[in-house]
């Protein structure tokens, strides 16, 4: 065999990996193999990689025949009854996403499956796609039947939905042949009998589960309890753990009944744990509480006071004597989070004794269990545990226990590691992770992320990598992962060939479903002959966010002259789809838009009252049919009826996306932000679910509005009187200082599409480059504060040395709760309406995503105004005031505006 790119087989390690059936070394001798010319081989390679599920290789297959060429070939084979043929044309035909063809797809997969082949997960989903899901459930039955356990627990997710009390009972019979199996999934069954009102039978399996020492369990059948029979059911389950002294396990279930809002049998199992520990007993906290307590509201003689200075200093026993002291004299609340937070330092004391042993040259492993670190050396017992807790530490097979109280410095971060320099034509791999903890193996990058609790049996976390022409992906550019609530999944690698010298940026985004968490960028660079080398990896805050059941989030990246799209869900993250090459600049397109919205705005258009509205449904129509790829239009309306919140997020470009109409044949519901709260996602920031609404500060212009005094007058009513300010100086302060309240500005804005924003002050102009040194310095991280811009193209960014830069992109980046901007001019009474509108649903607790919504409403009466179009919003659709709002005085102060500042304008725009 001769040499060339493709090497000599077997000695090279691409054949000798692809001879061992590796598809990955497949596709890549493929690839040789063509540009060495040899066209039959590398054909065969790539089909061979096709077969053993390598998706890439189509795509390359594709590319190398051309498609048509290689459909028609593939359809001769498989009429030839090629089953390998079969499979491959079935999945051309199912991406074409068209009616014919996905029935066409189904025919093919059928007879494939008939013939043996394993693709009947693959027919499923085509049955899905073609809108067969009767037959697809009655393939996942087959499959079921056959043994398939994803295929149960697929089939079970369908009969879950609704409430057909049928397809519940088909559930059950499902759920418990898997458990059967070894599965662990008795708590679903538990929660579809529940569902299927067969109480008698959740409780009995609560009762397995619970004779298995599951805490949850235990838990969940005292309070499942009628309240008068909750103490006699707590006194029974009690009896045995504290018979065998398991203090821990006790423990553990009083944790999971104060979780589940049973404080009082709480305090009957923290107190009964105490009665239990030696430690607690002899302590010399215990021997200063055996003084008796006093009644409540009675002289406590000292006694209280010295366990509080003693548990001020994490004394341990301390805090247990003080919480039952506590809790005998009528104060439970309180009693319940000094034992929680005694627990948290006990779990912590072992966490580190086990780090330490281990640093130290330990001589057995340690695993995390629901106790904490346990001894893999046989016994599975905990450290400083009583020897009867080890009976309560046996768990099902196949399952994982997890500790009910965490240590508090334990949490989940986003790493991710890849070479900082290559050669040219070299293979590169990006390695993701997300440690737990004190994740040694992982650099000590640690990024502390507080707030993100997975679910006792995992939560789903999708990863999106995205890179430029340069670097060629080797397979898929995404990957979902089940991350444990304490613990971590196992790291993620995805590879890269390098095809253009330079520098190349790679941002890692991090899902919970259709939500954004966060997103992290590295950069290699890459020179011919380049050398190999490794920095230590990057890591960011994953944020305090969870998966908004029915966010849809457009995630939109534009590379040269070409737009890829992508619309994620927690139904379905689809793949990528690549937009056509641009025959035009798309910012002239919106710049054109935005000059005829300015003068409808201002009464100035050429069209009028239905005319007007015509206009602007034709050009978001227009933005839908052009911008928006068929496979994205497809899966929205998939999407549609499921949608709650629409987010989108994008970088590097200018377009009103909240401008789209999207329209079907049959299909017309308005403007996209007529059906469902639009937000935007700032990328590569966390997003904040809570917004504070504290003292509020009103900057004002050089230039009022017409209207601004009777606006900050409505605004005062609602939020307080807060402070006004109308200096350069003044604002650049109350940036710096990290405000804690909203920040509304009622102004005239300038923008140039050259030169950016623009708001006058009294001494001087406001641009959104005077915030570079808030955005290095994060200066608005700690309060999370709201900023409203109610003023003419607020939102509007010009394009910067590596990013956009406009006062959306500033106040984000320097860490603001949301941002409230403008994408075109707009009335002040309209604007007035909608800000008054927006503050009175927000501070009512409606989300933030609510509050835009509704205020949109408010002021999009007239058909000739396209104000209730023009806001754009940044944040977390379901973010909410975290503070009660302050009262409001009771006279408002007097007009902030002097007349000869007021600028009789309809729009809250000055000419550039």
């Amino acid at each position: 065999m001769s040499g060339g790119k493709a090497g000599q087989e077997g000695q090279d390690w691409r054949w000798r990996l692809a001879a061992a059936g590796d598809a990955f070394a497949m596709r890549v001798l493929a690839t040789a193999l063509a540009e060495d010319g040899r066209h039959d081989e590398a054909v065969a390679w790539w089909e061979k990689a096709i077969a053993a599920g390598d998706e890439t290789a189509l795509h390359q297959l594709a590319d190398h025949m051309g498609a048509r060429r290689l459909e028609r070939q593939l359809r001769r084979r498989a009429e030839s009854g090629d089953v390998t043929a079969m499979g491959n044309l079935a999945k051309r035909l199912v991406r074409s996403s068209g009616g014919q063809r996905l029935a066409e797809a189904v025919h093919w997969l059928t007879l494939a499956v008939h013939a043996g082949a394993t693709l009947e997960r693959e027919l499923v989903a085509a049955l899905d796609s073609a809108g067969r899901s009767a037959e697809a459930e009655d393939r996942l039955r087959h499959m079921a039947a056959a043994g398939d356990l994803h295929a149960l627990h697929d089939l079970v997710g369908r009969l879950r939905e609704g409430d057909d009390a049928e397809r519940l009972d088909e559930a059950v019979v499902w759920l418990a042949r898997g458990v059967a199996a070894g599965e662990p999934w008795e708590w679903d069954l538990v929660a579809v009998l529940d569902r299927a009102g067969r109480a008698d039978e959740a409780e009995a399996r609560l009762r397995r589960l619970a004779d298995r020492h599951d805490v949850e369990a235990v838990a969940t059948l005292v309070r499942r309890a009628p309240e008068n029979m909750r103490a006699q059911v707590s006194r029974r389950e009690l009896d045995g753990p504290a018979r065998a002294r398991a203090v821990d396990h006790i423990r553990r279930v009083a944790a999971v009944l104060a979780r589940l809002g049973v404080q009082e049998e709480a305090v009957r199992w923290w107190a009964a744990a105490d009665a239990l520990d030696d430690r607690v007993l002899s302590s010399r906290a215990a021997r200063l509480a055996a003084r008796p307590a006093p009644a409540f509201g009675a002289p406590d003689a000292g006694v209280e006071w010295q366990l509080r200075e003693m548990a001020a200093t994490d004394d341990v026993t301390a805090t247990r004597v003080l919480a039952g002291r506590l809790a005998r004299t009528g104060r439970t609340a309180e009693a319940v989070r000094l034992w929680a937070r005694a627990d948290a330092a006990d779990g912590r004391r072992r966490w580190g004794g086990a780090l330490a042993q281990h640093a130290l040259g330990g001589t057995s492993d340690t695993v995390t269990t629901r106790g904490g670190p346990v001894s893999a050396s046989g016994d599975g017992r905990v450290a400083d545990a009583s020897p009867a807790d080890a009976a309560f530490e046996e768990t099902p097979a196949g399952t994982v226990r997890e500790p009910d109280t965490a240590p508090v410095t334990a949490t989940h971060h986003l790493s991710a590691q890849m070479p900082s320099h290559a050669g040219l034509s070299e293979p590169v791999s990006l390695v993701v992770r997300v440690p737990f903890g004190a994740d040694h193996d992982d650099g000590g990058v640690s990024a502390p992320l507080a707030g993100f609790r997975p679910a006792r049996d995992g939560s789903p976390l999708t990863l999106i990598v995205r890179a430029p022409a340069g670097l060629d992906p080797q397979g898929p550019l995404e990957h979902t992962l089940l991350v444990p609530p304490f613990g971590a999944p196992a790291p993620v690698r995805f590879a890269f060939l390098t095809r253009e010298p330079g520098l190349h940026r790679v941002r890692v985004s991090a899902w919970a479903g259709g939500t954004f968490l966060t997103e992290i960028g590295l950069e290699v660079s890459v020179e011919r002959d380049g050398p190999y080398a490794v920095e230590p990896p990057s890591a960011a805050d994953m944020g305090e966010m969870r998966a908004h059941p029915g966010e849809v989030t457009l995630l939109v990246d534009r590379v040269g002259d070409q737009y890829t799209f992508r619309l994620i869900s927690d139904r379905c993250i689809y793949g990528a789809v690549l937009a056509q090459a641009l025959t035009a600049a798309p910012e002239a397109a919106a710049e054109r838009a935005y000059a005829m919205l300015q003068r409808l705005a201002a009464g100035r258009g050429e069209y009028s009252g239905a005319h007007a509205r015509r206009w602007m449904k034709e050009t978001g129509v227009g933005l839908w049919t052009e911008m928006v790829p068929d496979p994205i239009k497809e899966q929205f309306w998939q999407l549609r009826d499921h949608i709650t919140a629409f987010s989108v997020a994008s970088e590097h470009d200018v377009l009103p996306w909240e401008l789209l109409y999207p329209v079907a044949p049959g299909r017309d519901e308005g403007f996209l932000v007529q059906q469902f709260p639009v937000l935007r996602n700032s990328l590569g920031r966390p997003r904040s679910s809570a917004l504070p609404i504290g003292e509020p500060h009103y900057v004002v212009s050089a230039r009022a509005p017409v209207n601004g005094d009777s606006e900050i007058e409505s605004i005062r009513r609602i939020l307080g009187t807060g402070t006004v300010v109308d200096t350069l100086d003044g604002v650049l302060t109350v940036i710096d200082a990290g405000t804690t309240g909203p920040l509304h500005f009622t102004c005239h804005n300038t923008f140039d599409p050259g030169g950016g924003s623009s708001i006058l002050l009294a001494d001087g102009p406001f641009v959104p480059a005077l915030l570079n040194s808030a955005v290095a310095r994060r200066a608005l991280q700690d309060g999370r504060p709201l900023v409203f811009i109610n003023a003419c193209r607020a939102a509007g960014a010009v394009p910067q040395y590596t990013r956009m830069l406009g006062w959306a992109q500033q106040f984000m980046g320097a860490g603001a709760g949301a941002f409230v901007g403008t994408l075109w001019a707009v009335r002040s009474d309209s604007a007035q309406r909608f800000a008054e509108a927006f503050y009175a649903s927000l501070s009512a607790g409606e989300p933030l995503g609510t509050a835009v919504h509704r205020a949109r409403s408010h002021a999009g009466h007239d058909e000739t105004d396209p104000t209730w179009l023009a806001y754009t919003v940044y944040g977390d659709p379901a973010a909410i005031v975290c503070t009660p709002v302050p009262a409001p005085a009771a006279a408002p102060a007097p007009a902030v505006f002097s007349p000869a500042r007021v600028v009789p304008s309809p729009v809250r725009c000055e000419e550039t």
